[in-house]
């Protein structure tokens, strides 16, 4: 016997699944920001670094918050 599955059951896992994979996506391109910020950081003049440090805490920050919800 067949099993009748609801439209919006199918519709519902299609939608997580699509966040799903946008937030993973999100993850990965925080985490190269992340990287490419560190190496700004580095480079920076003297005068830059509270700057650069700056953009360093808020991606970082970001990739926290987006982590927690995946």
């Amino acid at each position: 016997m067949a099993e009748i599955i609801s439209f919006g059951s199918i519709a519902s896992a299609r939608r997580r699944a699509r966040e799903r994979a946008a937030t993973e996506a999100c993850v990965c391109i925080l985490e190269v920001n992340l990287q490419l910020a560190l190496q700004l950081f580095h480079a920076a003049p003297e005068r830059e670094r509270a700057l650069r440090a700056r953009q360093l805490r808020q991606i970082a920050e970001l990739l926290e918050y987006v982590t927690r919800c995946v």
